[in-house]
């Protein structure tokens, strides 16, 4: 027996621990049996010579190895030998057996892996697909086994990723992960996250492909994104787009030397539409002015709901100075004219405020004076538009001053009232006196009208104030019983948020109730505007007034949308024509005819007509001729402080065969 040197290394045993041993000492088991075992047993033939057969050997160690044995008979110094030949192919088979694993594992994922998976060649062609990809992409294995895997998805989504397949196929990367759109066999497109892997697949080199469904996240991410960048109700861009498309509208102009703009927008009276009508109505308003405003400005512009009834449009490329205000003049014409909400005819206003960025203006400066110039325009009596200019920081600064100060007024009783006479024009005796309401500022002297009431109005103060003026006027007025055998009238102005707000009827009852007025001597004056914004609120209040007792007056009427004929609908008792038409009486026949046919037809109907701004003894002719019933204007009289009315009644009767002198006086 012999025993080579490998054998020492395979077995642990040296050879002068084996030789001379039984040869079952070995333990080389095929089974159960040692395969060593019938080379002993007489006349049992051999193994056949050369034949691999498999064995399992134990070494010194205790160890346990496959092994590999050959038999070869042999003939050695006249007598027969057996060499047997032990390989350990412990290694060898542990590999072959983990690479059946392996194999196994893989075809297992590959059959029942819930995400689609397609083995490519490295140039792209898919040479194996699992059942998850037909549930995917609708294509069976067979439909797309054969095909370029870039043939599933769009041109543009492949393009963007060919750098990083170029990466994979020339081993730069072992892996990429994008994400993709498929084309589904029914037509419509799927979103995948595909990662692509360089694996060594039944001996060769492949990329593995796995498909991960992300359709539903990507829509919900595009409804995120719609939600951050665009406004719901309206479907314009909210401000975080606007602000970024201004940003870099303003970045283009620095490279290409072009003029930007913002025009600013904000609806007048829209908070009365919203409280009285309800918010679906004021929802649907919105929409419209949406609508409205992208359909006139060129394809292109951004235009943005910034929030609330607030609106704004970047303009680009400005190619003539006055490309904004022409824009902003059509819109302004666009969205003055009715909606048709809900079966009823809505009105709005619109101001809006033009800011030009110079060059070194940024985004803050430039929506800043856009903002300023539309509270320019606020200012200015609503319904116009203002271009921003520097002065306009200055006036933006005096506006807070004066509201803080208005504040503090109202507490420190600074507001008294005067009183315009109203005259019947044919007999030119006093009909009545309107209240006006002034400001005796303690630094600034006295502040007027104009310039205070927008600003209680925008601030809400003017309800409170408006409640002040009521019942200071009801309390002068019920003095001036004994001044004549029919005691003049008082008139005093409502405003919008007044008509608007739950506490108007209240606050006319009491004043009526503390003061001891006869309510038909209280006129209420309600302008054109506010009463057909709302028509159908406007009248349930109007009524629920009138049931007090008292009149009511249609203020500036022909500056609004409504009509002669809607009037008849409301319990109108007087119509105040316009200043503006009244200044233009002796210009032409046309402006004559306008004002002649408004008394024609409010008289017909039964409601007495007060012309305003009469100024001219040939305007207040003109009106006696067409039987305008009453007049209001400086040819009979400025404003009186509350202790001269009572002077002024006394000498009414004087006031026509002085009508000459007086028209020059107070021209």
């Amino acid at each position: 027996m012999a025993w080579n040197h490998a054998a020492e290394t395979t077995f642990g045993y040296e050879a002068k621990a084996v030789l001379g041993q039984p040869i079952e000492s070995l333990r080389l088991c095929g089974g159960d049996e040692c395969l060593l075992t019938p080379m002993l047993a007489p006349n049992v033939p051999l193994p056949e010579s050369g034949a691999p057969m498999e064995a399992m050997m134990r070494a010194r160690d205790g160890r346990v190895l496959d092994g590999e044995i050959v038999f070869h008979a042999v003939v050695l110094r006249e007598r027969e030998a057996v060499i047997v030949h032990v390989r350990d192919v412990t290694l060898e088979r542990a590999s072959v057996r983990a690479r059946a694993e392996s194999e196994a594992r893989f075809r297992a994922f590959f059959e029942y892996a819930g995400i689609a998976i397609h083995v490519l060649s490295f140039d792209g062609i898919i040479l194996e697909a699992n059942p998850a990809s037909q549930e995917l992409l609708g294509y069976s294995p067979s439909e797309v086994v054969g095909r370029s895997a870039v043939s599933l998805s769009p041109e543009e989504d492949i393009e963007a990723a060919r750098e990083l397949g170029h990466d994979l196929r020339t081993g730069k990367r072992d892996s990429v992960t994008i994400e993709r759109r498929f084309f589904h066999k029914e037509g419509h497109v799927v979103w995948g996250q595909l990662t692509v892997s360089r694996v060594t697949h039944g001996g060769d080199s492949r990329m593995i492909g796995m498909i991960q469904d992300i359709t539903e996240r990507k829509r919900m991410e595009g409804q995120l994104l719609k939600q951050a960048f665009q406004d719901d109700l309206t479907g314009l861009a909210n401000r975080v787009l606007f602000r970024d498309r201004l940003r870099h509208a303003l970045e283009r102009r620095n490279r290409s030397n072009t003029r930007v703009a913002v025009i600013l927008l904000d609806l007048d009276g829209f908070k009365r539409v919203n409280d009285s009508l309800g918010h679906a109505v004021g929802d649907e308003l919105l929409q419209i002015v949406g609508r409205r405003i992208a359909s006139t400005v060129r394809s292109g512009e951004t235009v943005a709901r910034l929030g609330g009834d607030e609106f704004s449009v970047v303009i680009e490329s400005i190619e003539q100075g006055d490309d904004p205000e022409v824009l902003a003049e059509r819109l302004l014409m666009l969205l003055r004219m009715p909606m048709r909400i809900g079966g009823r005819e809505v009105v709005v206003g619109v101001s809006i405020g033009i800011a030009i960025a110079d060059l070194l203006d940024d985004e803050e400066t430039v929506l800043r004076n856009a903002d300023t110039a539309m509270y320019a325009a606020k200012s200015s009596g609503k319904a116009c538009v203002r271009r921003f200019d520097p002065t306009m920081h200055r006036d933006a600064m005096e506006w807070l001053e004066l509201e803080s100060d208005l504040r503090m007024g109202v507490d420190r009783h600074e507001f008294f009232l005067e009183f315009q006479p109203l005259m019947r024009i044919e007999s030119g005796r006093v009909k009545g006196f309107e209240a006006l309401i002034r400001w005796q500022h303690p630094k600034r002297g006295c502040i007027t009208p104009g310039l205070f009431v927008p600003i209680a109005e925008e601030t809400g103060m003017i309800v409170p104030l408006g409640r002040w003026v009521l019942m200071e006027a009801c309390m002068q007025a019920a003095r001036w019983t004994h001044y004549a055998a029919e005691p003049p009238s008082v008139s005093v102005n409502v405003a919008a948020k007044q008509l608007d707000g739950d506490s108007l009827m209240d606050d006319t009852r009491a004043a009526l109730q503390v003061s001891g007025l006869d309510p038909s001597r209280l006129i209420l004056e309600i302008t054109e505007s506010d009463v057909m914004r709302t028509p159908e609120l406007a009248l349930e209040k109007l009524n629920a007034l009138k049931a007090l007792g008292i009149k009511l007056a249609i203020d500036d009427f022909g500056t609004g949308y409504s009509s002669l004929s809607n009037l008849q609908f409301f319990p109108v008792d007087e119509l105040k024509i316009d200043r503006s038409f009244v200044s233009r009486i002796e210009d032409g026949d046309r402006e004559a005819a306008f004002v002649r046919t408004i008394v024609s037809l409010a008289k017909s109907m039964g409601i007495e007509v007060v012309a305003e701004g009469i100024e001219e003894v040939g305007q207040q002719q003109f009106l006696h001729s067409i039987g305008c019933d009453f007049g209001q204007g400086y040819l009979y009289s400025r404003s009186l402080p509350a202790g001269d009315v009572e002077a002024f009644v006394k000498q009414s009767k004087q006031v026509l065969p002085m009508l000459s002198s007086a028209g020059k006086k107070f021209a």
